[in-house]
């Protein structure tokens, strides 16, 4: 079995999955990289999933389907982004030979984005990323993003470790600090991401339930981030969660 990433352009990372024989590349935005992956364990995969249909994740797609004879799967909510072969919209697993995913929509950054649990691993493309989440500024809806944190992403389980599209965690954690200063779990996960920068490795995926300990999406009501929304916010403050989300969103936008 195997699970790899490789970092393209400033902060993008495409994912290969493999077992049995069979392999995948998840978000192969940039063909070259894409490929070199696969090249680099000797398979040559069957599959490309997606996401989410923005261009950064999906601008190798068609090549790296010409170059391997890929068949191409994702959401059909971002259909006007890209044509999957498959449309994940309404399946729950999808098997590709002996790769079996758990497929979790989660709409908000953008109509068909999804999650994928594959082996106890999550991979997140932009809608959950390390201490933050997705912006919504091109095709996004926040109230629907808040929806998928408060609803699906809830209930997952906290040992999964996450994988997202982008590497942002340490501008990441530095809102999350600014928010709570005196969060010593995000103050150690910035100084190993830092680390990680410094000897210029990748950091480590840590796991769910490290960002709930340090994801201010995911801590609407802490103390220190109820009351940034409610300082931004007045009305939001008094409002549910859903829309204390939005005004953490527009926060962070700020930020």
């Amino acid at each position: 079995m195997t699970f790899d990433r490789r970092r393209y352009g400033k902060d993008n990372y495409t994912y290969l999955l493999a077992a049995g024989g069979d392999a995948a590349l998840v978000d192969p935005g940039d063909p070259d990289a894409a490929l070199a992956l696969a090249a680099a364990h000797g398979v040559r995969p069957r599959w490309i999933l997606h996401t989410h249909g923005h261009a950064d994740h999906t601008g190798g797609t068609a090549a790296v389907a010409r170059a391997l004879g890929a068949r191409v799967l994702g959401h059909g909510g971002d259909a006007e982004r890209f044509r999957p072969d498959v449309d994940l919209a309404g399946r729950a697993e999808v098997a590709l030979g002996a790769l079996a995913l758990r497929v979790h929509p989660v709409p908000g950054h953008t109509p068909g984005s999804v999650l994928l649990e594959w082996e106890g691993r999550l991979l997140t493309g932009d809608t959950l990323f390390w201490a933050g989440c997705g912006n919504c500024r091109h095709g996004g809806d926040p109230a629907r993003l808040a929806e998928s944190f408060l609803g699906p992403i809830a209930r997952l389980d906290g040992a999964l470790e996450v994988h997202p599209g982008h590497d942002y965690a340490a501008p990441n954690l530095a809102f999350a600090l600014a928010l709570e200063p005196d969060g010593a779990a995000a103050r150690a996960r910035l100084a190993e991401v830092e680390a990680a920068h410094a000897a210029g490795r990748e950091p480590a995926p840590g796991t769910l339930a490290g960002e709930r300990a340090v994801n201010p999406f995911l801590r609407l009501d802490a103390p220190g981030v109820a009351a940034a929304v409610a300082r931004a916010d007045p009305a939001a403050a008094a409002a549910g969660p859903v829309r204390r989300f939005v005004a953490l969103r527009a926060l962070r936008d700020r930020a």
